[in-house]
């Protein structure tokens, strides 16, 4: 008997171990920041991985990182598309669902999707995840009388009622309870309309005796095949944003013509195709980044040249300068950073 109980144990662990996949702190090799947001390629499989961006005027990056990051949600493990006419992108526990009109996102209702496609005797036998059962006695009940008789199964583990009621508008966040409770040697197990929620009872490899944890969500809905493959493939990493340093306000201008062919004080010819500057206010070789006063534009330039003592502006090569603004203009203010 207490070889048989020890081996339901061991099983259960291991497949509690691949819902539960610790998260790790980023790793500045791994990930990085790029324009408007992040790149990570810790879900990627060697192949690159998934940027998360508030691109579009869709603020993703900035949902993720209200909600709690790569701590709570987990690395991305999918670019954006599109379900049931919202945009959606995936981390490791939950999906992240864009609603506009609301200006903010909420989360995919994961399990009752794959309870919908016939999962949840896949998810029982593989995942240790009960099934969904709510809604047989609920006919004629009000929402209220519904929601007051699932929130009492809280009330049989007070953690993960505190887990449950510490985010903000949780039943439009995880759901409702949509099941009873999975109650196994090591695990206490909820679940939710887009979650779930397990207590540990004793010490295990991923987490302490009582610590709450979601399941990874995103990840189980990935193995189910009800997306395809196409949410999935890794994309090539971008180019990571630049990273700078703020240096105050300046007045710019640009080279006359008369300068063209002539050396600058770092040796090359200067043109006024390239994207360089002349300054005495930083050391040759220094990279610039000079922006309008809105923040609209702006221009990455090498200070590559001197100009004349008496001179405080920053006088760019036209190219650099019409990317700003009008050579007409002449003369401007920008804000300039020291480019790292």
């Amino acid at each position: 008997m207490l070889r048989r109980l020890v081996a339901l144990v061991a099983t259960l662990a291991a497949l509690i171990v691949s819902l539960l996949t610790p998260v790790q702190a980023a790793d500045n090799a791994a990930d990085f920041g790029i324009d408007n947001g992040h790149f990570y390629t810790q879900t990627g499989g060697g192949k690159g991985g998934f940027s998360i961006t508030d691109d579009g005027g869709i603020p993703l990056w900035s949902e993720f990182r209200r909600l709690g990051g790569i701590d709570v949600l987990g690395y991305p493990i999918s670019g954006r598309f599109v379900l049931g006419g919202r945009v959606v992108q995936l981390t490791q526990k939950v999906g992240l669902v864009w609603y506009p009109e609301l200006s903010q996102a909420r989360f995919l209702n994961i399990f009752n999707m794959l309870h919908d496609a016939g999962k949840d005797g896949w998810l029982t036998m593989m995942k240790t995840i009960p099934p969904q059962l709510a809604g047989a006695d609920e006919a004629g009940k009000t929402w209220q009388e519904i929601s007051q008789r699932r929130y009492g199964q809280l009330d049989a583990h007070p953690a993960i009622k505190s887990a449950y009621f510490a985010i903000y508008d949780p039943v439009n966040m995880y759901g409702l309870p949509e099941g009873g409770w999975l109650e196994t040697p090591i695990m206490s197990v909820l679940r939710f309309d887009n979650v779930v929620f397990q207590q540990a009872k004793q010490l295990l490899p991923w987490a302490a005796a009582g610590q709450v944890q979601m399941v990874n969500g995103g990840d189980i809905l990935k193995e189910s095949g009800l997306l395809g493959p196409l949410p999935f493939v890794a994309q090539a990493p971008p180019e990571p944003a630049i990273q700078s340093v703020p240096a105050g306000f300046a007045q710019i201008s640009f080279y006359a013509d008369s300068f063209v062919g002539s050396h600058t004080s770092m040796g090359p010819v200067f043109r006024q195709e390239d994207m360089t500057a002349a300054t005495n206010s930083f050391p040759l070789g220094t990279k610039l980044r000079l922006s309008t006063m809105d923040g609209a534009r702006s221009v990455v330039v090498l200070n590559t040249d001197r100009p004349a003592a008496w001179n405080t502006r920053i006088d760019l090569s036209k190219a650099a300068f019409a990317t700003l603004f009008p050579l007409s203009r002449g003369i401007a203010d920008v804000k300039v950073e020291v480019v790292k």
